[in-house]
Formats: structure tokens, sequence, C-alpha cells
């Protein structure tokens, strides 16, 4: 069976779309406003002083989550490897306090152990190797720190949910946006997480929360509605969202 190359390449030019877009990226930012509010909370609820605490924001984007996170710590850190990305994100971090570098989550260029926090948010199946992308995160994470991550199971539903039902009814949606070959089962990714030393702490699905209303927009015009809402979930079989903690030892 063929498998398809990722497309990454799309990223690069979504410029202000990123925050105005109607189309996939929309999607994006209704995952955003789920997932942000839980990892902030899951992060003051590990850390006094939240404002010290460094965290790293791994393929970071338009900065979505980088910008969110400057909310609550003055030590955020964004790496991404389209400096076009990176340009919408300084500008659209009020605070202008977050540290946007150009990078590969392959190739973290940083020293060992030096974040409390990495975040690794759809990134991992677009990367075609997300066995050296996880083993990164763990390197540049203190011992005791802790490791965020979103991505998508490996099934027919998602194979036929996530992806061709975004070819086919969000707008602009581009070929191999995802390909399905590098999704990863929950399973899969446990197993990569217990060998590199991490305990899971939780793992939860996050779906997308239909009304008629974001349904016929979607039938009728191809839009994501700005009320467009995810759902966090029991069942692992699309999108899942969890986070573990490194090894002190």
């Amino acid at each position: 069976m063929e498998k398809y190359l990722i497309n990454n390449e799309i990223y690069k030019d979504l410029n202000e779309q990123w925050y105005t877009g109607k189309n996939y990226v929309a999607l994006l930012r209704s995952e955003a406003k789920l997932r942000n509010p839980w990892i902030k909370l899951q992060i003051k609820n590990n850390f006094l002083e939240t404002k010290f605490c460094s965290i790293l924001d791994v393929g970071c984007g338009g900065g979505l989550l980088a910008n969110d996170l400057a909310e609550i710590s003055d030590n955020v850190t964004g790496i991404d490897i389209f400096e076009e990305s990176l340009i919408t994100a300084r500008k659209y971090n009020r605070q202008k306090n977050v540290n946007y570098l150009k990078g590969n989550a392959l190739a973290l260029p940083f020293a060992n152990e030096t974040f409390d926090v990495v975040c690794i948010l759809d990134v991992l199946e677009h990367v075609d190797n997300y066995q050296l992308a996880l083993k990164e995160a763990v390197r540049v994470v203190k011992k005791s720190g802790f490791i965020f991550f979103h991505t998508f199971n490996r099934n027919l539903f998602t194979k036929y949910f996530v992806i061709k039902a975004m070819e086919w009814f969000v707008k602009e949606t581009p070929k191999n946006l995802h390909v399905h070959h590098l999704f990863i089962k929950p399973s899969e990714l446990t197993f990569e997480l217990k060998k590199l030393n991490c305990n899971l702490i939780e793992m939860k699905g996050l779906n997308p929360s239909f009304t008629f209303k974001n349904i016929v927009k979607l039938i009728c015009k191809k839009e994501v509605d700005e009320n467009f809402k995810f759902t966090f979930s029991k069942f692992l079989h699309a999108g899942y969202i969890g986070y573990c903690r490194k090894s002190g030892d």
C-alpha cells in the first residue's frame, strides 16, 4: 500500500489565517479553546510559581498555545521549522514575552533538562519519526518535569472521519494535511513514553462536539463556525490528549 508524504508546507503561508481563517485552521483554534485552559490548569496545579515556570512549545506554529501560556509564565519558548509562522506568532504575542526560535522537533537546539514543561501538540503525527520527537522532548525536560501531547489514533474511523471528511467538508483542506500511517495508537505512545522513563498521568479523548448549526455550515458553506466546539471524552478513537511526568531518578 502506498504511503503518502505529509504536507507540512501548508503551514508556511497561513499568516493571518492562524487567527482569522474559517477553513481547517479554525479547527485548530477550536481545539485550543478547550485544551489550552486545561494545560494551564495542570501547570498551575503542579507549580507554585507559574510565572517562573520554563515552558517549551514544540511545533508552535502561529503561537496559538505559546501565546496563551505566556499569560501565566514569563519563561515561554516556541519553536517551529517555519520562520513565516513565527512572524505571525510574535505579532499576536500581546505580552511580547515569548522567545520564538526557528528549529526542528527532531533535533531541539537546547541542552538536556532545560525546561519544566514541554508541549508537543499536533506534531507527532507530522513527523516521520515520532519516537525521535518524543525522545527529544524528554531529553530537554527536567527530571520530574511534564510533557503534554496531542495526536490522533490510527484506525478506520480516523482514516475516514479525520482525513477524508475534512477533505470533503472543510474548504481549502489541502491534500495530505494528515496521512494515516503517521497516526499513533495510544498503546504505541504509552509504550514509547514508558521506554523513556516517563509516567503517564492522564490520557483522554479530544473530539468535536457537533451541533445542527455547525453541521449545516460545514455542508453548505464548507466553513468552520467560530463557535465550533471540542469536548473531552473517555473515548480515544479519534484525537487524544494527555500528559506524563519524567522520572526523577
